[in-house]
C-alpha cells in the first residue's frame, strides 16, 4: 500500500484534532503544516517530529510530493485554497461549510470531479454511531416512511464570531437532515433575530422542504448558557430521539404506544389514556467519529471515488444555508433550492 502524504493548512480551533487523527492514520504521512501565525507553528512543532512548518500555502501546493490537502481555515477561505489544490492535483478535504455561497461551492466540486479528485468535506456527524443508527433504522423500514426531524442546537457564542449562527452552527444539522431525508431539498424557509450585535444573527429558525412529505426544521442558537445537542426524527410507525449532550443512552427509538382513546364509546367505565410503546435503547460503537471521518477519506483517495460527505453533500449544504439565510432577509418568504 503506497503511503499517501498530506500537508494541512490551518491549526486554529479544530485544526490541531485533524492533524493528530491523519497522523494516527496507518500508511499517511503528514509532510506539511501551513499556518500564518508562528504561535501555532511553534506548538506543532513541539508534538510532532519532522513536520514541516511554513506560512507560505505555497510551498504545500507545489510540494509534489504531496497527494492531498487538508483545510481547516476560516470559511471564507476555503473556496480560494480548495481550489488551488485541486488545480495542482491534489486530492482534498476541507472542513464544513465547504464554502461560503452555493456557487463557490458549485465550482469546487465541479473541478474536483472533472479532474477525476476526491474532494470530502468535514460534516462529522454523518460519521457519528448515533446518526448512522438513525439512518441505518429508517433504511430498514421497521419505522415506515419519515415524516419529519426536527432538531435544536444551543451553546453560548463564540468570543469574536465572523459569521452569523446559521453559518456557524447550522452546517451539521443540515447535513444530518439531509443525510437522513436521502433526497435533494425543495425549498427553505427561515426566520433569524439580532439581539445582543447589530450585526450578525444570533438565533435563527428554518425548514427545509424535501419532496414529499419531508419536513426537517432548525433552530440554532448563541443566547443560552446551556448546551443542548438534540436530533427528533417521526416516522409513521414511531419515533427516535438522539441527545448528543447524553452521556450514556444518546438514542432511543420509540414504537407508538395504546391509546384507548380511539374507538371508545360513551358510557364505558374503562380508563382513557395514551402512551409511548417499546422503548430501545441501541448499544453505540465507542468509535471516535473523526477518525471514521478522516479514514473515509483516505480510504475514498485509495479507491479512486467520493467519500460519504463529498461533493454532493458539501454543495447542498451551502445550498441549505444560503437559501436559510435570504428567506430570513425576505422575512421568511420562502427560497426554492434548484
Amino acid at each position: 500500500m503506497k503511503e499517501l502524504t498530506i500537508g494541512q493548512v490551518g491549526c486554529g480551533y479544530w485544526g490541531p484534532n485533524l492533524l493528530r487523527v491523519f497522523h494516527e492514520i496507518p500508511g499517511v504521512k503528514v509532510k506539511w503544516l501551513c499556518d500564518v501565525k508562528p504561535g501555532r507553528l511553534g506548538w506543532a512543532k513541539e508534538r510532532w517530529r519532522g513536520l514541516h512548518l511554513t506560512g507560505e500555502y505555497k510551498d504545500l501546493v507545489n510540494d509534489p510530493e504531496v497527494d492531498a490537502v487538508v483545510v481547516a481555515t476560516e470559511v471564507v477561505t476555503h473556496a480560494g485554497l480548495a481550489d488551488a489544490a485541486l488545480k495542482a492535483g491534489k486530492h482534498v478535504f476541507v472542513e464544513k461549510p465547504l464554502t461560503h455561497s452555493s456557487r463557490t461551492a458549485e465550482a469546487l466540486a465541479e473541478r474536483a470531479l472533472k479532474r477525476k479528485l476526491t474532494l470530502a468535506v468535514g460534516h462529522i456527524f454523518l460519521h457519528h454511531p448515533a446518526v448512522r443508527t438513525l439512518k441505518a433504522e429508517l433504511e430498514s423500514g421497521r419505522l415506515g416512511e419519515l415524516c419529519y426531524v426536527d432538531m435544536v442546537r444551543v451553546n453560548p457564542g463564540p468570543p469574536a464570531p465572523k459569521h452569523n449562527v446559521v453559518w456557524d452552527m447550522a452546517p451539521h444539522d443540515a447535513a444530518i437532515a439531509l443525510h437522513l431525508a436521502g433526497r435533494p431539498p425543495r425549498a427553505v424557509r427561515g426566520t433569524g433575530r439580532r439581539y445582543l450585535s447589530r450585526a450578525l444573527v444570533e438565533a435563527a429558525f428554518f425548514e427545509v422542504d424535501f419532496p414529499g412529505p419531508v419536513v426537517g426544521r432548525v433552530h440554532v442558537s448563541w443566547l443560552s448558557s446551556r448546551r443542548i445537542r438534540r436530533v427528533e426524527v417521526y416516522a409513521r410507525r414511531g419515533a427516535m430521539f438522539y441527545d448528543d449532550v447524553e452521556p450514556f443512552e444518546k438514542v432511543r427509538i420509540v414504537s407508538p404506544g395504546a391509546d384507548t382513546r380511539v374507538g371508545a364509546k360513551a358510557g364505558e367505565s374503562k380508563p382513557l389514556y395514551y402512551g409511548a410503546g417499546d422503548i430501545r435503547i441501541p448499544a453505540l460503537p465507542p468509535e471516535e467519529p473523526l477518525r471514521r471521518e478522516c479514514a473515509d477519506f483516505i480510504e475514498a483517495v485509495r479507491a479512486g471515488r467520493q467519500p460519504l460527505s463529498g461533493p454532493e453533500m458539501g454543495v447542498a449544504v451551502v445550498r441549505v444555508l444560503e437559501a436559510a439565510c435570504l428567506s430570513a432577509e425576505r422575512g421568511g418568504k420562502e427560497v426554492k433550492i434548484s
